[in-house]
């Protein structure tokens, strides 16, 4: 088997490959067998029928169409082993006769994208030299219990805000342990935010500082489910089909762009899931996407 190859932008591959007679031979020759096993004639058991007449009864273009179809799969397979492509969408396929009854053809490929990493444990130690220490107010507090205060109100009665109160909710065993948990709550949601706002901002920086040939199938299938989450939102903002689209590609684009640079760190750092230490129960893919993005991310938080 011969080929050669050239890359083309978008994680594209332009692709030709020639088998000769004595590759080919093996994938038409099963096909015709199979072919011939097929042919049912009045007076013979299937199966049965001698070659000799059953050859009369074969589309040879369609043996031979067959046999291209598995020869190239085969191929295609053994090129991306050698390679290290992943194939990500349907190769278009140009299959052409070669004069020594072997097959030529040529193949536009869309192959999982190479991703050259920047230099994403330098710009996490600098976004996270940003984060904010989280500060509860004791009027955030203090608002928060009349708002229970309130959720407890028979009639035009509000119920006094003692310890008598915090027992009524259940765990509490006095005024000061339910301000401590309102307290400890409201700083975690707090907390819980910023660790957001800095993963998002580590993201998006280390995506900006990467090279990645982004493949349009994937930003086309991200795109299409934004589409359908975000943009009858924005519709109902009052924004045009045009700013719609544009601004769907551009959260396609960036979604894409991240969750690549998740990936690649998680193979740089080794950082991927045991099978083991994937729970199998309901989406076995999502299940692994989110143990890798949390260690991902606890990875990039203690640079």
């Amino acid at each position: 088997m011969k080929s050669s190859f050239k890359k083309l932008p978008g994680s594209k591959i332009e692709l030709e490959v020639s088998l000769d007679k004595k590759e080919f031979l093996p994938y038409y020759q099963a096909v015709y067998e199979r072919t011939v096993s097929e042919i049912e004639i009045k007076g013979f058991r299937k199966g049965a029928v001698p070659k000799e007449m059953a050859d009369r009864f074969i589309d040879k273009d369609e043996v031979f169409n067959e046999a291209a179809r598995e020869a190239v799969r085969w191929s295609l397979d053994e090129i991306s082993k050698d390679n290290d492509w992943t194939i990500i969408d349907q190769p278009k396929i140009e299959i052409k006769d070669s004069e020594d009854l072997g097959i030529q053809y040529k193949a536009e490929l869309t192959v999982f994208p190479e991703v050259k990493l920047g230099n994403y444990k330098k710009i996490a130690h600098q976004v996270m030299k940003g984060k904010k220490e989280q500060v509860v107010e004791q009027k955030e507090i203090d608002q928060t219990l009349e708002f229970v205060r309130n959720s407890r109100k028979t009639g035009d009665q509000l119920p006094e805000l003692n310890d008598e109160f915090a027992k009524s909710l259940g765990k509490f065993e006095n005024l000061d342990q339910l301000k401590k948990s309102v307290a400890d709550g409201l700083k975690m949601e707090r907390d819980l935010k910023e660790q957001d706002r800095l993963r998002i901002k580590m993201l998006e920086e280390i995506a900006k500082d990467s090279k990645i040939d982004m493949p349009e199938i994937m930003v086309e299938k991200t795109a299409e489910n934004i589409q359908q989450r975000v943009g009858p939102m924005l519709k109902a903002n009052g924004k045009s089909e045009e700013e719609i689209k544009k601004e769907v590609r551009r959260r396609a684009e960036e979604n894409v762009a991240q969750n690549l640079v998740l990936y690649k760190i998680a193979q740089a750092e080794k950082l991927e899931p045991k099978p083991e230490e994937v729970d199998e129960k309901g989406n076995y893919q999502h299940n692994y996407d989110v143990i890798q993005t949390q260690r991902v991310f606890a990875f990039l938080e203690r640079q």
